[in-house]
């Protein structure tokens, strides 16, 4: 159900709503996305950023984020990655079943979705952090979809993930209070994200700190090479870590605001 909202100390006027998106993945399973759909009240056709949450994240995870963007009359999107947390609002898979590659079956669904809504425009834009930049990062890349990806943002891409999973033994394991099975750290080993960003076509934004001790500066320095510096908007936040909190996430929320209007059509 749709629900008016009108507060403007979190700069959003418009109206939010439970969304789900249903969809059968690689393997033939009934999937449904749960997440919230904020957009203008006003009638017409707006840009669109699709959030993704981190490792075991929420679609609650960017609340600045989502009220700074539709409050700039963008659509956004934050939802639940099928099975990569214990209480989401996505179903139709397992913990031990998701990977990487399944959330980029999630998010393609999504993008697609999107754009069946009479509400979206022709610009879709991802943003991610953490995993989540990972994701938005191949998805992006995808030659099924990255024609229709108007930019890529994203805080901190975990792309350390494959070395950090590197010869790791293929069971079960617990992370973060969170259990990931074998698929998934199949999945990531093999895994070469700069052979791959480079593939998608166009601007991106990266934000970053210099103390982030998880994405230390040598991994985003590699993905601006692989992107080419002239792709992307870097900023890097000094003395921020892995994660942004107070004046740190009005930078990063800004930075991203700035990306997203500098390429709205």
């Amino acid at each position: 159900m749709d629900q008016k909202t009108d507060n403007p100390e979190k700069g959003f006027l418009g109206i939010s709503s439970l969304h789900i998106v249903h969809y059968r993945d690689s393997q033939g399973k009934l999937i449904s996305i749960g997440g919230m759909l904020y957009r203008p009240a006003a009638p017409g056709k707006y840009p669109a950023v699709i959030l993704c949450h981190g490792f075991n994240g929420h679609h609650t995870d960017f609340p600045m984020e989502c009220a700074s963007f539709a409050g700039h009359r963008y659509v956004c999107y934050a939802f639940d990655f099928c099975g990569a947390q214990a209480d989401g609002l996505s179903i139709g898979r397992t913990a031990s079943e998701y990977t990487p590659y399944t959330m980029v079956e999630d998010l393609k669904a999504v993008v697609a979705d999107l754009r069946r809504q009479d509400f979206v425009g022709d610009q879709i834009f991802l943003f991610g952090g953490s995993q989540g930049g990972l994701v938005a990062a191949l998805t992006a890349a995808d030659p099924e979809i990255r024609n229709q990806v108007a930019g890529l943002a994203m805080y901190y891409p975990a792309l350390c993930i494959p070395e950090n999973w590197h010869g790791a033994p293929e069971q079960e394991t617990e992370l973060m209070g969170y259990s990931i099975g074998p698929d998934y750290i199949r999945s990531v080993q093999n895994l070469d994200p700069y052979a791959i960003l480079p593939n998608y076509p166009g601007d991106v934004c990266i934000v970053c700190g210099d103390r982030d001790m998880l994405v230390t500066m040598d991994y985003i320095q590699r993905a601006v090479d692989a992107y080419g510096r002239d792709r992307v908007a870097l900023t890097v936040i000094p003395g921020a870590g892995h994660g942004f909190v107070g004046k740190d996430a009005k930078t990063a929320t800004q930075a991203v605001l700035d990306f997203l209007l500098a390429h709205r059509a």
